[in-house]
């Protein structure tokens, strides 16, 4: 069934950057198709505890939160993107404020924690650990309350239509959308490894659907592993939020002795705790040195660790580092433009470039709000022909293409199996004896196959490709970060890898 308006704006996942974007789209004046595989609520927005970083407090400005974001991006940020994260990004969570977001507040005032990178305390919560589902909700109200927006639920797309070299529509089984455009913002592919603190739905479907289309992809090796995450045998690797460390919690072992700075940047944390449970024994996060009252303060957190009898205050809770983030995915410029006409993207699905090759903490709520409304204001005015241009050139010519060169791999893993692979060869440190195991194994991206065995196959390639480490791509064999690899690795369907430079 064909159901054609090229008036409106197709907007494809309900997370918090979907809800921006559509909320976006309808102030100016645009018609809305949101459309989501799930229910609503769903999708990872409302699994996030971390708070959302802005420079609000009386000690900070943007000039400080910019110049953290790029200190932890390890030479890969968009600069053009940062400075429209931060700026654009204070503004809409005063805005937040003023609507009625409830954050956590201080005698008035906005309470605002520290967590690892930050030079200044500058990240909100709300709902003393359920700030993702907070926020959602607050836009989710808003969008139902517009008026002019169609909502989908249930209603996986199968495809992008293309016409003429441009999106004009998805497909969801025997039905088709048509629009005058299309924003995908379904998540990350964080998912696809077998310890992650993502819905099992993260498995990087935006990706492929872009792949299939024409869009270029990059940045897929990068994947931010968060260091504290529950591992308890037969348990979820529910995630324990940083915001309990920029509170005073301690990484220790068994012995109560710590191992690593709790405020180190994410992947210098995994490392070091991943390091301690494979050479020495386990690791735990601990707030026994804090008052009681804490468990107050995370209160979501302490509810949900009382399933598993432990007790937030009290015990050493058990973790190990898991998945968590993506800074890969469909590139785009800082407006959400890909470079296929009438396709854009925004959230995790998006590499925009803001992260770099490692996320400061709580800037992923910020991207969605930034980069999702952002989408929508140039979804709605462009012209049909607009894309994003991207300059690019071969690989370094240290690279080893003949590595990642399509080969006879044709297995198609079980999901459990997957997952337990790439934990194994594309985890918090790799080589190139691992990744090029997996390479082999998985099919080439010549082969058509799923979404999850494209991504993790393009991911591992690249990993592989990368023969440095940056950021949250560490290589046990290559431990120096090369000045010429300082950009990103490309990929689209039917060419070889190209390369970005970051200028």
């Amino acid at each position: 069934m064909l159901h054609n308006d090229d008036t409106r704006l197709i907007v494809v996942g309900s997370g918090v950057a979907g809800l921006a974007a559509t909320l976006a789209a309808v102030e100016q004046g645009a018609e809305v198709l949101l459309v989501t595989a799930g229910t609503l609520p769903s999708g990872s927005s409302w699994w996030a505890q971390g708070g959302i970083a802005a420079a609000v407090g009386d000690d900070d400005d943007i000039l400080l939160h910019e110049a953290d974001t790029v200190a932890v991006g390890a030479g890969l940020n968009d600069a053009k993107a940062v400075e429209v994260l931060v700026e654009d990004g204070r503004r809409i969570v005063l805005d937040l404020f003023e609507s009625g977001v409830p954050f956590d507040d201080d005698h008035g005032k906005p309470d605002m924690g520290l967590e690892a990178g930050h030079s200044r305390r500058r990240i909100l919560h709300a709902g003393g650990g359920a700030t993702g589902e907070m926020v959602s909700d607050a836009l989710l109200s808003r969008v139902i309350r517009s008026g002019n927006v169609q909502i989908l639920t249930q209603t996986p797309v199968d495809r992008l239509m293309v016409e003429g070299g441009r999106v004009v529509g998805v497909q969801s089984e025997e039905s088709i959308y048509m629009g005058r455009a299309v924003i995908l913002a379904t998540g990350g592919y964080a998912g696809l490894w077998g310890r992650s603190t993502n819905p099992a739905g993260n498995r990087g479907f935006g990706l492929w659907l872009s792949w299939e289309a024409g869009a270029s992809l990059a940045d897929l090796e990068f994947v931010q592993f968060h260091p504290t995450a529950l591992n308890i045998p037969g348990a979820p690797s529910y995630l324990l939020s940083e915001a309990l460390r920029g509170d005073g919690a301690l990484i220790v072992d068994a012995k109560g002795k710590q191992i690593v700075d709790p405020l180190l940047p994410r992947d210098v944390v995994a490392r070091a705790v991943a390091m301690h449970l494979r050479e020495r024994g386990p690791v735990y996060l601990t707030l026994r040195h804090l008052d009681p009252s804490v468990k107050e303060h995370f209160g979501a957190i302490a509810k949900q660790l009382e399933t598993w009898h432990i007790d937030l205050a009290r015990d050493l809770i058990p973790i190990a580092p898991a998945a968590h983030y993506c800074m890969g995915g469909v590139r785009t410029d800082v407006d959400g433009r890909t470079d296929m006409p009438g396709l854009y993207a925004a959230g995790e699905v998006a590499c925009t470039g803001v992260q770099g090759a490692n996320r400061l903490a709580s800037n992923s709520l910020l991207e969605c709000l930034v980069f999702g409304e952002r989408a929508a204001r140039a979804a709605v005015k462009d012209g049909r022909t607009a894309k994003a241009d991207f300059s690019l050139r071969p690989v370094p010519e240290s690279a080893d293409l003949d590595a990642i060169l399509p080969n006879s791999g044709t297995k198609l893993y079980p999901e459990e199996e997957l997952g337990g692979r790439l934990d194994r060869d594309l985890g918090v440190a790799r080589n190139a004896a691992d990744l090029s195991g997996l390479a082999a194994d998985l099919p080439d991206p010549l082969c058509r196959m799923p979404a999850g065995h494209l991504v993790a196959s393009l991911a591992t390639r690249a990993a592989l490709l990368r023969a440095e480490s940056r950021g949250a791509h560490y290589r046990t064999d290559a431990t120096e970060t090369l000045p010429e690899w300082r950009g990103r690795i490309m990929w689209r369907r039917g060419s070889v890898p190209h390369f970005e430079e970051v200028q």
